[in-house]
C-alpha cells in the first residue's frame, strides 16, 4: 500500500469518529491522496539537499508529509536523511501519527535513507517555532484548518503582523510558515481562495510576498470536488512558492474541476506583474481559464471608474436593528417601499414579494435613512454562493415603486450621481455591464469571495460613459442576462466573446 494511502486510511478512521459539527469546528478535512501527491510533486522540485527538513504545521493524519517523503524516496538521487516535524493540536491523532512515522521510517530505511520524525501535540501558532521566524525547513506543506478568529484570540495576538479585521486561522498558518523556509526552500498550501484578495488578507499577502515568490497556483473550479469525501463548500486553490523575495518572471497556472480531472489540467503561464498588484493591497488575480487568457484583457483598455464618471457607490442606509421603530411588518399610512437583498434580481427589482417588513415609515425622524425615488443601480452586497454571476445588479427607475422616497437595507449597495440623476440609459447600461459575463469573469479572477463590496466597485475599471449609454439604449427596462451580455459584447467589441454572439 502506498504511504499516502496508509495515511489517508488513518485519517478516514479518525474523521469517522467525529460528528459533522465537531469536524467543522476543528477544521479537520483530510486531503485526498491524489491532491497530496499533486502538491508534493511540485513542492519537492529543486530540493536536492543531502538532509531535507519537512514541516507539516497542521498535520491531521500526516498525509501531506507522507506525500513529500514518498516523492523524495522515488528519486534516483535521494537525500541521506529526512527530518520531519509534525504539529497537530488534537491529541487523539497522536497514535495515528506515530503509526505513520513508523511506516515512513521503514520505507526510508528500505531506500537507504534515515528518517526522523518529531511529533508535537500542541497549537502550532502558539509555539516558539511559529513565532521564531527562523528559516529551518526545506519544505513546508499544509492543509490548515479554516475558521475565523476573534482579534482577541491568543493566536491572532501572537501574529498581529498578519491580522486585519477578523482573521481566518488559515491565513495565520500561511504567514507564520513563510518565514520558516530556508533560502530556495519550498512552501505549499491548499486553502480557500479568499486570501488572494480583499483587505482582511492584505497583511497576510504582504507578509508572504516579503518572504516568498509565488511559482504556481492551481484552482479547483468546483466548490466540492476537491475534498470529495467531506462536505466543503469552498473554492480552493493550491499555491506553491519559493523562499525568496518577489521577483519578475511568470506564475504557472492550472485549473481542474476537482480530483478526477487533475491529471488533465491545462498549464499556462502569466507574467507575475500581471498577476500581483503593485500596490499596498498586493491582490493576486487568477485568470478564469487559459482559453480566455490575458491577451484579450479588456479592462486594461478602460481607464474610467465610478469617480471619473461623476458617480458614487454607497451602502444602503437602513440598518434593521437600529431602525426597528420605523420598519413595518405590513403596509400602513405614511409607509414607503423598503428593499432587501431578496428584492434585487439580475432582471430588475421585484417588490413586493409577500415578504414581511417590506415597508418603512417616511417621516422626519426616518428621513436621514431614506433615498429620493429616482434612478439608481442597486446591487446585492452578497450573492448566493451558487449564483451564476458574482454581481447581482438591478436598474431601479424613478417612479417604479410608489412614494417620494424608498428605503434600501444595509446589505445592498447603490450607485448614484451626487447632485444630479442618472439617466434612464445610464442606469440600464451600467447595470447591464455589471451583470455581464466580462465583469463576472473579472471578479472571479480577482476574488474567491461571493462578496463584491463598495471598495471593489470603486476600483473597477469601466468603459467610457458613452459606451454605457449605448448599451442602455439597446435594452428594455428589465433586460435578461442574455440580452445584457449581447448588448455589452457588441457595443464594447469584446474580442474573445464576439464569436459566441
Amino acid at each position: 500500500m502506498p504511504i499516502t494511502q496508509f495515511a489517508h486510511q488513518n485519517g478516514k478512521a479518525f474523521v469517522s469518529s467525529l460528528s459533522k459539527d465537531e469536524q467543522k469546528s476543528l477544521g479537520q478535512f483530510m486531503t485526498p491522496p491524489p491532491i497530496a501527491t499533486f502538491m508534493a510533486q511540485r513542492a519537492t522540485t529543486g530540493i536536492f539537499s543531502d538532509v531535507v527538513s519537512i514541516l507539516e504545521p497542521s498535520a491531521g493524519a500526516g498525509i501531506l508529509a507522507a506525500a513529500v517523503v514518498q516523492e523524495l524516496l522515488r528519486r534516483e538521487e535521494r537525500p541521506s536523511r529526512i527530518e520531519l516535524t509534525l504539529y497537530e493540536i488534537d491529541t487523539r491523532l497522536k497514535p495515528y501519527l506515530r503509526r505513520l512515522a513508523d511506516r515512513l521510517r521503514r520505507a526510508a530505511k528500505d531506500s537507504g535513507v534515515t528518517l526522523s520524525c518529531h511529533i508535537v501535540i500542541g497549537d502550532f501558532l502558539l509555539s516558539a517555532l511559529a513565532q521564531s521566524a527562523r528559516p529551518e525547513f526545506d519544505v513546508c506543506i499544509a492543509n490548515p484548518p479554516y475558521f475565523k478568529l476573534n482579534k482577541a484570540d491568543p493566536r491572532a495576538k501572537a501574529h498581529t503582523y498578519a491580522v486585519y479585521g477578523q482573521p481566518n486561522i488559515y491565513g495565520l498558518f500561511q504567514a507564520a510558515c513563510a518565514s520558516l523556509i530556508k533560502p530556495t526552500g519550498r512552501w505549499c498550501f491548499i486553502t480557500p481562495r479568499s486570501w488572494l484578495n480583499g483587505s482582511y488578507f492584505a497583511a497576510v499577502r504582504r507578509h508572504l510576498l516579503h518572504y516568498l515568490h509565488i511559482d504556481a497556483l492551481h484552482l479547483f473550479e468546483s466548490r466540492q470536488a476537491h475534498f470529495y469525501e467531506d462536505t466543503i463548500l469552498q473554492e480552493a486553490v493550491i499555491a506553491w512558492a519559493t523562499a525568496q523575495p518577489l521577483r519578475a518572471g511568470e506564475i504557472a497556472f492550472s485549473t481542474s474541476q476537482g480530483v478526477l480531472d487533475l491529471r488533465d489540467a491545462e498549464l499556462f503561464a502569466i507574467p507575475t506583474t500581471e498577476v500581483i498588484a503593485n500596490d499596498d493591497q498586493m491582490t493576486i488575480a487568477i485568470p478564469v481559464a487559459a482559453g480566455a487568457n490575458h491577451a484579450g484583457n479588456d479592462f486594461e483598455e478602460w481607464h474610467d471608474t465610478l469617480a471619473t464618471l461623476g458617480l458614487k457607490v454607497s451602502t444602503g442606509p437602513v440598518v434593521p436593528f437600529r431602525s426597528k421603530e420605523f420598519i413595518l411588518e405590513s403596509f400602513a399610512r405614511g409607509a414607503v417601499p423598503l428593499l432587501w437583498m431578496q428584492h434585487v434580481k439580475h432582471t430588475g427589482i421585484r417588490w413586493p414579494i409577500q415578504k414581511k417588513r417590506e415597508h418603512i415609515l417616511s417621516n422626519a425622524a426616518s428621513a436621514w435613512m431614506l433615498l429620493r425615488n429616482t434612478n439608481y443601480v442597486v446591487m446585492r452586497r452578497f450573492s448566493p454562493k451558487e449564483d451564476i454571476r458574482r454581481v447581482t445588479a438591478a436598474p431601479y427607475l424613478a417612479g417604479s415603486l410608489p412614494g417620494e422616497f424608498i428605503g434600501l437595507e444595509n446589505h445592498l449597495n447603490y450607485i448614484y450621481r451626487p447632485g444630479g440623476e442618472l439617466t434612464r440609459s445610464e442606469t440600464i447600461g451600467l447595470a447591464a455591464f455589471l451583470n455581464s459575463t466580462v465583469v463576472d469573469a473579472h471578479f472571479r479572477a480577482v476574488s474567491g469571495s461571493t462578496q463584491v463590496n463598495a471598495t471593489e466597485l470603486r476600483k473597477l475599471r469601466l468603459p467610457p460613459l458613452e459606451s454605457l449609454i449605448a448599451i442602455g439604449n439597446l435594452l428594455p427596462d428589465t433586460p435578461t442576462l442574455a440580452e445584457a451580455d449581447h448588448a455589452v459584447t457588441v457595443t464594447l467589441q469584446i474580442r474573445h466573446l464576439l464569436a459566441a454572439v
